[in-house]
């Protein structure tokens, strides 16, 4: 058994692991004294790497830390305690809205990064993209389930830009379908953690709908923030 866990393996995906020396598994004694394989907790990272890596954000997570995060506001601090409760007791949704340039992005990124490195596969999904797939494939079942299945099952979910359309436009019915069946499928499922970062303040979205809005609202309980009214700070001055 420590001839074979002393071994070093040949997974390269960019994460070095200490305990499996990247075989993605070792030689374990059971409580029944056999030995036998079990697969490495690395894995699951490993695992969520790929996903981030197909979803355009891995560059993202070098960048967007907590770490990295500039507290110059008393908002951003408080922004920053609230992302930091949740990367370290993870429960429920979080919830981040605001406009472009007030650093959602930034942190649900680096709380994806934490929540990743505790073992938890996570997803990412850019709202927009997602939903214009989703509506080109309603009528084609096998297609849309295999769209939708992977996001409903995913441990960790991260919705980027929710709700987000074209400008001056509003969420169309379709969208809006799309939304409630993912969420509810998620909100039905307590341990499964969600994180949502999006222009609109949820007030607006449970105007646009009360049955997503009010289920975001019940699993966000002291995760949600509102940095409508914070300016963005890409445009410096001119805001």
């Amino acid at each position: 058994m420590e001839i074979f866990n002393a071994q070093p393996g040949t997974l390269d995906d960019g994460y070095d692991c200490p305990l499996c020396l990247n075989r993605g598994d070792s030689m374990i004694l059971t409580d029944d004294g056999e030995i036998r394989c079990a697969p490495c907790p690395c894995m699951a990272k490993r695992k969520s790497i790929r996903y981030i890596q197909r979803s355009g954000l891995s560059e993202l997570l070098t960048r967007y830390t907590l770490d990295s995060w500039k507290c110059r506001e008393p908002w951003q601090k408080n922004l920053l305690e609230t992302a930091l409760r949740y990367a370290r007791n993870p429960e429920g949704w979080m919830y981040l809205a605001g406009r472009p340039g007030t650093g959602k992005t930034h942190i649900c990124t680096a709380v994806c990064g934490l929540l990743m490195d505790k073992g938890l596969e996570t997803r990412y999904m850019l709202w927009r993209d997602v939903s214009v797939k989703a509506k080109a494939l309603v009528n084609d079942y096998d297609r849309y389930e295999e769209l939708l299945q992977p996001l409903i099952e995913s441990p960790v979910l991260y919705i980027d830009d929710f709700f987000k359309a074209g400008k001056g436009k509003e969420p169309t019915e379709a969208d809006v379908s799309f939304a409630f069946q993912l969420l509810n499928n998620r909100y039905n499922d307590s341990r499964k953690l969600t994180l949502i970062s999006s222009e609109l303040p949820l007030e607006t979205v449970l105007d646009i709908d009360e049955s997503v809005g009010s289920r975001i609202y019940q699993r966000t309980e002291g995760r949600y923030m509102n940095l409508t009214h914070y300016a963005n700070w890409r445009l410096g001055d001119m805001t």
